[in-house]
This record gives structure tokens, C-alpha cells and sequence, in this order.
């Protein structure tokens, strides 16, 4: 299969799934599969998003070497979709140590963006929160900046994201981690 061609048949769930499925574990795929997510053209770069963010819910490690090219997306002129499915990626995948300063102010930035999608904000919300998990002085912080998501955005997914990242945060819930 060709991922490029097979991607560019259609933005359908059933046509990401199936490249999904096509690339499965295997790394070498994958990488063809980033490249047209990162480096390729606008469209092809929507469609391969979702079909990254599919196979990252199974295997969220295999975007550990890409994470630093990820969070690049989130202040470069590409499609929506592109910055969305890189914040869903880091929900899950392990994130490493070195890029944990970058990753913290990245998210914090993107919730405070009322501009962003309520999609990019609430995934977001879980990975800042994944971030507090590991530095508990940063909680303050992330309480203030829900508090004013909440008053900018009540939209669904914020309000049940911030609600629960918020009763973790003053004690009520064990683990930010298992509140988003």
C-alpha cells in the first residue's frame, strides 16, 4: 500500500482507520506515515494526522522520536488537524524528561488561547495535567488557568476536562493523571 495515495482518497474515519491498520507497530511505516503528517502539504498532512493519532492510541510510544517536531506544529502555519491530533498524541505517549519544560509551557499557552480549538484545549488540559503530576509546585498555576478557561470556555469538553483536573488539584481526586 502506498500511505500517501491511500490517504489522499478521502477524509473518511474508515480511510484513516485503514492506513491505521496498515501501519500497525511497524516503525518504518510509521516514519513514511509522519512524513506525510510533518512534511508534506496541508491536505495530506490533515488526513495523515488522524490516521497517527489512531495508531498512537495503540501504540503511543512510537511518537516518542517525533515529540519535539510535534510540539513545533502548534506554532507552525499548518492545518488544525495537524496541531490537534500532536496535543491528543502526548495525552498517552511517554514524554521524555528533556522536553517536559517545553511540553509544560506549551500546554499551559494552548489553554490559555481562548482562538484555539476547544479540541487542542481540552487534550491540553490532560497532557498539563500529566505535567503537574510529575511537578506538583506548577498546580497553582494550572488551577488559574482553568479557572479562567472555565469563565472564557464553558464549552462540554473543557468544563468536564478543567472539573476534574480541578477537584485533583484541591485534594478531592488521587493523581491528576486519572481525572483527565
Amino acid at each position: 500500500m502506498d500511505i500517501r495515495t491511500h490517504l489522499l482518497k478521502g477524509n473518511s474515519r474508515a480511510n484513516a482507520e485503514a492506513v491505521a491498520a496498515y501501519v500497525g507497530n511497524d516503525r518504518d511505516r510509521f516514519r513514511v506515515l509522519m512524513h506525510c503528517m510533518l512534511d508534506d502539504d496541508r491536505r495530506t498532512g490533515q488526513l495523515a494526522s488522524h490516521s497517527v493519532a489512531i495508531v498512537c492510541d495503540t501504540y503511543p510510544d512510537l511518537a516518542l522520536p517525533y515529540l519535539g517536531r510535534l510540539l513545533g506544529t502548534l506554532d507552525a502555519p499548518v492545518h488544525e488537524a495537524v496541531q490537534r491530533n500532536s496535543i491528543r498524541i502526548m495525552q498517552t505517549c511517554t514524554l521524555p524528561k528533556g522536553l517536559h519544560g517545553r511540553i509544560t509551557s506549551v500546554m499551559f499557552a494552548v489553554i490559555a488561547e481562548p482562538r484555539r480549538s476547544i479540541a487542542q484545549r481540552a487534550f491540553a488540559i490532560t497532557v498539563a495535567a500529566r505535567m503537574v503530576d510529575v511537578y506538583p509546585e506548577l498546580a497553582a498555576e494550572l488551577e488559574l488557568l482553568l479557572i479562567d478557561a472555565l469563565r472564557t470556555d464553558p464549552g462540554p469538553a473543557i468544563r468536564l476536562r478543567a472539573g476534574k483536573v480541578l477537584k485533583a488539584i484541591r485534594g478531592t481526586t488521587p493523581g491528576l493523571q486519572n481525572a483527565s
